[in-house]
């Protein structure tokens, strides 16, 4: 089951924000541990123009296909400046997970294309790669659509949407943060304490996410390479102490009178 574009949250907020002409503030946020595995956050935050203007929305949200898809829903929340936010979150084993789980939230117009994390290498000495690009296209039609206008009941909203020649850009910012192991060593995004951050343009236009990290582990490569050499010092040790037990047994020997 695919969940549509950003559907998650953007969208079905996005019904209320087109009609309103307000904004709702989107963050994709992907953490990679150093063994594949990690969790993706997706925080969607409405302005309080929205709750103002459709005060039932947070019990409006239908998000029983997201919970089937095996997301975590956290329960919308007011913020402090009568806004309201809704966080979903899911855990992934591998990056080929990972993925697939980005691909569920977003769809044939965006924003994400073709994302994709891997890894070559082992989880102490690896290389890290994010490719694919961030591009809406479509304009209002990559976020609503007769699927997403359904989400909040199937109001009679499409004819509105067609009128309110609301320009994307007002109407949803977009952010995709990615948190990979080691230290980055090529990518287009702006870092910012250890995250790369990229903000999806509205325009049309396409950003390439092509970032690489290198994660060493030196605690633990040189654990590996001392750790024969440490069976080896032992074993010199172990016959060390042997020659020198002979060589005291043979010295007490010649000091032992014969009778």
């Amino acid at each position: 089951m695919t969940l549509r574009r950003l559907t998650l949250v953007a969208s079905v907020l996005g019904v209320v924000l087109l009609l309103s002409a307000c904004r709702v503030d989107v963050v994709v946020h992907v953490d990679v541990n150093a063994n594949g595995s990690g969790n993706i956050t997706v925080t969607a935050t409405a302005d309080k123009d929205i709750v103002t203007a459709e005060p039932t929305i947070a019990t409006d949200l239908r998000l029983e296909d997201i919970l089937n898809a095996g997301w975590k829903v956290q329960k919308p929340k007011k913020t402090r400046d009568g806004g309201l936010k809704l966080v979903l979150s899911h855990t992934f084993e591998n990056p080929a997970t990972a993925s697939a789980l980005l691909a569920q939230v977003s769809g044939a117009k965006g924003p994400f294309h073709d994302l994709l994390i891997s890894r070559t290498g082992k989880d102490t000495n690896a290389t890290w790669s994010l490719a694919g690009r961030l591009e809406v296209t479509g304009g209002l039609e990559a976020f609503v659509d007769d699927k997403t206008l359904n989400l909040l009941g199937g109001a009679p909203y499409a004819a509105e949407v067609k009128r309110s020649g609301l320009d994307l850009g007002d109407a949803v910012a977009i952010t995709f943060e990615a948190v990979l192991p080691g230290k980055i060593k090529a990518t287009t995004a702006n870092i910012s304490n250890g995250s790369l951050t990229w903000r999806v343009p509205m325009d049309g236009t396409a950003i390439d996410l092509a970032s690489t990290s290198e994660n060493l582990d030196i605690v633990a490569n040189v654990a590996r390479v001392a750790r024969p050499l440490l069976k080896l010092l032992i074993a010199l040790w172990i016959i060390v102490m042997l020659i020198l037990l002979g060589m005291v047994i043979r010295a007490q020997n010649k000091r032992t009178p014969r009778i």
